[in-house]
């Protein structure tokens, strides 16, 4: 069995206060079923926090969504149906997006989530999230987004300080 690559958040510099997002180089999806493997508690965690993102967001679930974001959080993410970058700057500026995005029934799906290596700077923990797919009331099919998200958790893992999954491009 051949290792596809995984996807990676970019060469963020340490000194950068606002995360970005990088293409996915992933192959054929990986069985999971038929895996092993291993992690520690706070990777769990981190793995955990992302999966009840999004599964909230999903679900069109705002308050438990925003429940798994801290108050300081950032983000970026794509309005594909739009073509347009939305950012947000706070709990209170993720809501309207949440919102948004659950009026439109968007729906991603996550292809797998990459333990990333601290921030540097700040001890911060990360993770890529590739996406299988994403799909929403604009779009006329699903399309596969070509960057992961990079996900930036509170010391204890339970929040979500940085949400990015937003490039600079919203072409599907």
């Amino acid at each position: 069995m051949t290792a596809s690559p995984t996807p990676t958040p970019s060469s963020v510099p340490a000194n950068s206060s606002f995360p970005t997002t990088a293409p996915i180089t992933t192959a054929a999806p990986k069985p999971t079923s038929t895996l092993t493997f291993a992690v520690g508690a706070d990777q769990a965690r981190y793995v955990a926090t992302v999966v009840a993102f999004v599964d909230a967001f999903n679900a069109g679930a705002i308050d438990a969504a925003l429940a798994l974001l801290a108050d300081n959080v950032v983000g970026s993410d794509c309005d594909y149906g739009r073509q347009t970058l939305i950012t947000f700057q706070s709990k209170r500026d993720a809501e309207p997006w949440l919102r948004g995005r659950a009026a439109e029934h968007d729906r991603i799906e996550i292809a797998e989530i990459v333990n990333e290596n601290p921030e540097p700077s700040t001890g911060s923990h990360v993770v890529a999230v590739g996406w299988a797919s994403r799909r929403t009331d604009l779009l006329p099919t699903a399309i596969v987004p070509r960057y992961a998200a990079k996900v930036v958790f509170t010391p204890d893992g339970r929040r979500i300080i940085a949400f990015a999954n937003g490039p600079t491009s919203c072409v599907p």
